[in-house]
C-alpha cells in the first residue's frame, strides 16, 4: 500500500470504504446500463431555447457526500434547475465516489431531459488514484539532481546524499503544509533519467549544509530499490493542490508531444484517453453522464520556480515544455483532446476551462468552456468585460456542435491565508450583469456564488434564473436576435480611415482589408499601433473583423491570442483585452471607458509572425451597453462605470415590460414587479431582466 505522511491512517481509511465503493460502483453500473444505450444530448433542456439555461454545480457532490442524506432528499434538492454538474470520481479528493456515482447515475435514469456532467482535473490527479495504469515517465517532473552516494533498497525512512538539495522543497502547496513527491530513476547511457527504473518516495526533510534530503522509500505502490552513486537521479514531482486540507498533492500529467513512452509504447494522454474511454463507455461506471469538463486543462507547463523549471522530455533539464519556442506541452493537450473526442463519438460533451488566455485552445474539437468566474474568477469589478465577451463568442464560432459553453458564477479573494479565499461582497446589479452576459452569449449558468437559502430548500436559486417568484425555468424563451451592442448604433468615428505604423512590420492594402505582416519571419509576435483614433468623451468602443494564419508547426485549431490596448499605464488609464484569432473572419469588440483625449492609439500585439489580414476596423463614442431580446422578455447590459439609459419606446414600439417579482431574500428593488416606463437607466456596471407584458 501506498506510505505517506499519516498514511496508515489513510491506508486503514481507504480499505474501509473499498467494500462501499465497489458495492456502489457495481449499481451504478447497472443502472447505467439500463439508460445507456445511445446518448441524446438533443432531449437536453440545458442546450434547448428555453432561456435562461441553468444548472447546479458542485454543490451536489458535497451533499451526496454526506452520509445521513437520502437520495430523496438529494434529489428533491437538484431537480429543480436543468442538470448538474459534480466530481464523482477520486482523481482529486479521496472519497468522492462513495455514493455520488451511484446518485447522479439514478438521476439521470430519473430525469433524462437533465444534464449530468462529470467535472474532472484536466491538470493532474491525486497518485493514490488508479495511478498504477500510469508509467513513472507519465508524469512531469522538475529538473532534478545527481545522486552521490549509494542508496540501499530498504524501506522506511532513508538519507540520501544529492548534490542539489535546494531543488527539493517543504512546507509548499497551497496551504505551505506538505513535502513534495520525489520520483528516483537510474540514469541511462547518456545521462538522462531512465523513468523505466525507478522508485517513487516522499520528502521527509532537507539538509542543504550537508546535502541530504529525507525520504520516506517505497510509496505510491512502488518498492524500494539500490540506487548507485553518480548513476542514479532524484527529481520533484511538479504538483498542484491539494484543493482542501485533508486533501493531497496532485502530480501533473505530462501532455508534451515528447512525453516519456511506457513499455507498452503508450503517452500520458494514450493512457488517460483509455481510462476515460473506459468510464464513459457502454460498460463504464460513467455511461449514463452526458460527458465531462476538464478543470485547469492548460495550454502552457506551469510550476516553475526561479532555479528550477519543468522537464518535459525527461532529459534532466528544465524546459517548460517548450522546445526552440514551439509549445510541446500546449500542442499535447490539444492533441489529448483530439484523440479523447475520437474515443467517445460526438455523442459525449466534452469541454474545459477557458476563462482566461492560459487555458487549453482545443477549438473545433471542444463542446465549449467553462468560464470559472465571469469574466474570471478575481474579477468582480468586472474590468475585464470585453475579454470576456470575445472569449465566449469565439468559442460560439469555433465549438464543435453541440455548443455547450457555460458560466460558472463565482469570485473570490485572498484572506491574508495560504490557500484561503472568500467571495467579495457584490451587489446584486453585478450579478444581474454577469447573468445577462449568460444570455447574451448562449451560455448555460450555474453557480458557486449563491443567493440565500429558502425555506425548506438548502441551495437558493437567483430569481433571474426563474422568473422570480413565478418560478418558471426557461422564462424567457428563445431569443429573437442576437444581442444588439448600442454603440455600432452610433457613427462610426474612423469612416475607414486607419493610419498604421509599427517598427519590423509591413503593411499591405487590398481589397480584402490591411494585411499586417512581420519583417522578420522569426518574431514571436507582431507589435503595430492605429494612430489618431477620433474620441468624443469618456467611452470609446472598437470592432474589429480580423483573421489570420495560424502559427507554424501548430495544426489549424490552435488560435493566436491578440491583445488591444489603449492609454497610459503610468497615468493609471491603461486599458487592455484580448481575444483570440484563426483563419475564420471574427468581429471583437473592445471597450475602453477611461479615455481622457480627444484621439488616442490603439496598441496591437499579436502572438506569431504569420500574417493578420484586419477586414474593418470601426470605432464609436459611446460605452459597450447591450440588450437581447426574447419571446417572453428582455435582458439588458450596462459594462460602464456611469450610468446608462435605453429608449425602450424606440427600442421596442408598442411593446411593454414589466419588472421580475422577486423573492424576499433578493433584490425587491430592482425586481419589485413594476411596469417599465419608455425610459430605463441602469446605473453602472448593472444588468436587468425585464418580463415581456404585451
Amino acid at each position: 500500500m501506498i506510505e505517506t505522511s499519516g498514511a496508515r491512517t489513510v491506508n486503514r481509511r481507504m480499505r474501509c470504504i473499498h467494500h462501499v465503493t465497489v458495492a456502489a460502483t457495481i449499481v451504478a453500473v447497472g443502472l447505467a446500463a439500463a439508460i445507456a444505450e445511445g446518448r441524446d444530448l438533443g432531449k437536453l433542456r440545458v442546450l434547448s431555447d428555453g432561456y435562461p439555461r441553468v444548472f447546479f454545480f458542485r454543490q451536489v457532490e458535497g451533499m451526496a457526500a454526506r452520509r445521513g442524506v437520502t437520495y430523496e432528499q438529494w434529489e428533491s434538492t437538484f431537480d429543480r434547475l436543468m442538470g448538474i454538474e459534480g466530481k464523482v470520481l477520486d482523481e482529486e479528493i479521496p472519497e468522492r465516489s462513495v455514493r455520488n456515482i451511484e446518485f447522479f447515475t439514478r438521476f439521470k435514469q430519473r430525469h433524462g431531459d437533465k444534464l449530468v456532467l462529470l467535472h474532472f482535473n484536466g491538470n493532474a490527479r491525486d497518485p493514490r488514484y488508479e495511478s498504477d495504469r500510469f508509467f513513472a515517465g507519465h508524469w512531469i517532473y522538475f529538473n532534478g539532481a545527481t545522486i552521490l552516494a549509494d542508496v540501499g533498497a530498504e524501506q522506511g525512512m532513508t538519507d540520501i546524499r544529492v548534490d542539489k538539495p535546494n531543488l527539493f522543497k517543504v512546507n509548499m502547496g497551497r496551504y505551505r503544509s506538505r513535502n513534495e513527491d520525489i520520483g528516483l530513476c537510474m540514469l541511462d547511457t547518456d545521462g538522462k533519467p531512465d523513468w523505466h527504473r525507478s522508485e517513487q518516495v516522499q520528502l521527509i526533510s532537507v539538509d542543504v549544509k550537508n546535502k541530504t534530503i529525507r525520504v520516506r522509500r517505497g510509496c505510491f505502490g512502488t518498492k524500494p530499490r539500490a540506487f548507485e552513486a553518480g548513476s542514479s537521479y532524484a527529481a520533484a514531482h511538479a504538483t498542484e493542490g491539494p484543493w482542501g486540507d485533508r486533501n493531497n498533492l496532485l502530480w501533473y500529467y505530462n501532455y508534451s508531444t515528447r512525453c516519456p513512452r511506457d513499455s507498452h509504447g503508450r503517452t500520458c494522454s494514450d493512457v488517460l484517453a483509455e481510462h476515460l474511454g473506459e468510464l464513459f463507455g457502454p460498460e463504464g461506471t460513467l455511461a449514463a453522464f452526458d460527458g465531462l469538463e476538464f478543470d485547469v486543462l492548460k495550454w502552457r507547463c506551469g510550476g516553475g520556480l526561479r532555479v528550477r523549471g519543468a522537464d518535459c522530455d525527461a532529459d534532466g533539464k528544465p524546459d517548460a515544455g517548450l522546445h526552440g519556442g514551439f509549445n510541446a506541452y500546449g500542442a499535447g493537450v490539444v492533441e489529448f483532446c483530439r484523440q479523447l473526442r475520437e474515443r467517445l463519438g460526438e455523442d459525449t460533451l466534452i469541454l474545459a476551462d477557458g476563462m482566461h488566455e492560459g487555458n487549453q485552445r482545443a477549438f473545433g474539437i471542444l463542446n465549449g468552456i467553462e468560464s470559472e468566474g465571469w469574466p474570471h474568477l478575481r474579477d468582480h469589478e468586472i474590468k475585464d468585460w470585453s475579454g470576456g465577451l470575445n472569449r465566449h463568442f469565439f468559442w460560439n464560432s469555433n465549438a464543435r456542435p453541440p455548443l455547450a459553453n457555460y458560466i460558472n458564477h463565482k469570485f473570490n479573494m485572498p484572506t491574508g491565508r495560504p490557500g484561503v479565499v472568500k467571495p467579495p461582497d457584490v451587489p446584486f446589479s453585478t450579478h444581474r450583469l454577469v447573468f445577462a452576459v449568460g444570455v447574451f452569449t448562449d451560455s448555460a449558468m450555474c453557480y458557486s456564488f449563491a443567493p440565500p437559502t429558502e425555506r425548506g430548500a438548502p441551495i437558493g436559486i437567483w430569481d433571474e434564473f426563474r422568473m422570480g417568484t413565478e418560478n418558471k425555468l426557461g422564462w424567457l424563451g428563445k431569443p429573437l436576435g442576437p444581442p444588439v451592442r448600442m454603440a455600432t448604433r452610433r457613427p462610426d468615428l474612423l469612416k475607414g480611415q486607419v493610419k498604421p505604423t509599427g517598427n519590423g512590420v509591413r503593411f499591405e492594402r487590398s481589397s480584402d482589408g490591411l494585411k499586417v505582416t512581420a519583417a522578420n519571419a522569426k518574431a514571436r509576435e507582431i507589435r503595430f499601433r492605429l494612430t489618431d483614433v477620433p474620441c468624443d468623451g469618456p467611452d470609446l468602443f472598437v470592432s474589429l473583423i480580423a483573421r489570420g494564419d495560424a502559427m507554424k508547426g501548430y495544426r489549424p485549431e490552435v488560435a493566436r491570442i491578440m491583445y488591444v490596448s489603449v492609454g497610459s499605464e503610468s497615468e493609471g488609464t491603461h486599458e487592455r483585452f484580448m481575444t483570440w484569432v484563426n483563419d475564420k473572419d471574427f468581429d471583437s469588440g473592445f471597450y475602453f471607458s477611461k479615455i481622457e483625449s480627444d484621439r488616442v492609439d490603439l496598441e496591437f500585439v499579436i502572438e506569431g509572425s504569420e500574417p493578420l489580414c484586419i477586414r474593418q476596423v470601426t470605432a464609436y463614442a459611446h460605452p459597450d451597453a447591450i440588450y437581447r431580446q426574447f419571446e417572453h422578455g428582455l435582458a439588458l447590459a450596462n459594462p460602464s462605470p456611469r450610468p446608462y439609459a435605453f429608449d425602450l419606446d424606440k427600442l421596442f414600439p408598442g411593446r411593454t415590460f414589466r419588472r421580475l417579482r422577486g423573492s424576499r431574500s433578493q433584490d425587491r428593488v430592482a425586481n419589485d414587479g413594476s411596469a417599465v416606463g419608455d425610459k430605463l437607466e441602469l446605473g453602472p456596471k448593472e444588468g436587468l431582466f425585464l418580463v415581456r407584458v404585451d
